[in-house]
């Protein structure tokens, strides 16, 4: 497989947490997104219904430092025009016995959650809205992330916090909730010149957040341990693949001789096949 001249690679000495995770999982499949700069031949409707969601958020602490806070109607019916008028030719339902629908109400009930729950009782002040962090950490390593949300509370304690969408609550592991939110924290400290500060998680399908405290120390010894990571990434000169059910969600199973792609995961391999068969068909 050459690599084309028109892709363009991730810097290799940019390394975000996502980076890092997808190192973890499939040692192939970063090799191929990070290395070799190519673009993955659909993405989940998992990643689709999470970047939606994301989006509405964003928008609905956007409208509150304006001044309005928005309702629920108005902020179902925001949901209900990404949904329906920006859906990509790539999105791919993996799970062969479900619908869009199902993702739809997913969406739905997740959002009306947040509005009735959390953001109905949220009287902090938001910093900022998808927060890029860029810190060096040495002359081959730097971080690099974007945080949900950075704020204070009425305390005025700095902190962070990241939206979940997914099924399961995390865990204490590095590739889990583990350190992401942390490391955001970590970042912010810097910026805002703070010695403490609150990291959190907020799953918003169970309605539940997670907080974790960070201060100046315990932030160091986070990206010192990321560069160290990060470090021995960068010097792999072998990435195999790593087969298993994660093989269902991974753009580039179509040409990984040592995919595992179930039947009833088999959406996003469907999808691929259908387009290029389009594609070799003329259409």
């Amino acid at each position: 497989m050459s690599d084309s001249p028109t892709l363009r690679p991730t810097p290799s000495n940019q390394f975000s947490f996502s980076r890092l995770k997808t190192f973890h999982q499939c040692a192939f499949r970063y090799r191929l997104r990070y290395l070799k700069g190519l673009k993955e031949a659909f993405r989940s409707i998992e990643s689709f219904l999470g970047t939606t969601v994301h989006d509405v958020l964003e928008w609905m602490y956007a409208q509150r430092g304006e001044g309005r806070s928005p309702s629920m109607a108005e902020v179902l019916e925001r949901f209900e025009e990404a949904w329906r008028q920006e859906w990509p030719e790539d999105v791919a339902i993996i799970r062969t016995n479900e619908g869009p629908d199902v993702y739809y109400r997913r969406g739905r009930e997740m959002l009306e959650r947040f509005h009735g729950e959390a953001w109905a009782k949220d009287r902090s002040e938001t910093l900022a809205l998808e927060q890029r962090f860029n810190q060096r950490l040495s002359e081959r390593i730097s971080f690099t992330g974007f945080a949900d949300r950075v704020g204070r509370t009425t305390q005025g304690v700095l902190f962070v916090i990241d939206y979940k969408t997914s099924k399961n609550m995390g865990d204490p592991s590095d590739f889990s909730e583990g350190p992401q939110a942390p490391l955001y924290a970590a970042c912010a400290l810097e910026n805002h010149g703070d010695e403490v500060a609150l990291a959190g998680y907020h799953y918003l399908r169970h309605g539940q957040s997670n907080w974790h405290d960070v201060d100046r120390e315990k932030g160091r010894r986070l990206l010192e341990r990321f560069k160290n990571m990060a470090e021995e990434v960068l010097d792999k000169t072998e990435f195999p693949a790593k087969p298993g059910i994660l093989c269902a969600w991974c753009g580039f199973n179509h040409i990984c001789t040592f995919a595992e792609v179930p039947e009833d995961f088999s959406g996003g391999r469907r999808l691929t096949e259908e387009k290029m068969g389009a594609f070799s068909n003329g259409g």
